[in-house]
């Protein structure tokens, strides 16, 4: 089992060619690049940010994580946006950071157990985000659909090939055929239980 902790650098916006204090209360800044081009910027940098934290585990807020075949693929997405980001400009990037994580400390009990956890609280929240909204009484045929799709695209989080994860996603599948009521309870008692699990191990 191969772990990274993995992140992603791109090119600010917002970068400052000059300033100059005005007065003590007044500070004048000139940045390096045009209103047009902060924009192209910014519109690159959330695409690729997007897809980014979707493809990867969340751990606890303060890193991302992955593994070997999720690390590839983020290869790829990142050359993509390095590309874009060229096309903008020459000097500006894209860059992917991966730190792997020691296999023992991964496969000891407690780590293991983060992982496992904040993997299920990332694929509830998900559902949860999606499902909140929802006002009729049994979700349409269309947001079942949507749904399945969303949890298929889930399964690439399952980063420790942990049956439990995958027993999750059947589960909440299940829940789609109930009241919408019901599966908005359900998924909210899930989501309360695992952000406990996690507190408990901080």
């Amino acid at each position: 089992m191969e772990i990274y902790i993995v992140g992603l650098q791109m090119s600010s916006p917002n970068v400052i060619e000059e300033s100059e204090m005005i007065d003590e209360n007044t500070k004048e800044i000139k940045y390096k690049y045009p209103k047009s081009v902060r924009t192209k910027i910014e519109r690159v940098r959330n695409k690729y940010r997007s897809e980014f934290y979707s493809r990867t585990v969340s751990f606890y807020g303060v890193m991302q994580l992955t593994n070997r075949e999720g690390l590839d693929e983020l290869r790829e997405l990142v050359r993509e946006a390095d590309k874009e980001m060229r096309e903008i400009k020459p000097e500006l990037y894209a860059k992917l950071v991966a730190i792997p994580v020691d296999k023992k400390h991964v496969e000891e009990g407690e780590l293991y157990d983060k992982i496992l956890y904040a993997i299920q609280y990332q694929i509830i929240k998900s559902i949860y985000n999606r499902i909140k909204g929802l006002k009729s009484d049994e979700p349409q045929e269309r947001t079942k659909e949507s749904i399945r799709e969303m949890l298929d695209r889930l399964k690439a989080l399952n980063i420790i090939r942990d049956v439990r994860v995958d027993q999750l996603i059947v589960s909440i599948e299940k829940m789609l055929d109930m009241k919408t009521e019901e599966i908005k309870k359900n998924i909210l008692e899930d989501l309360e239980y695992l952000e406990e699990e996690l507190e408990k191990l901080l």
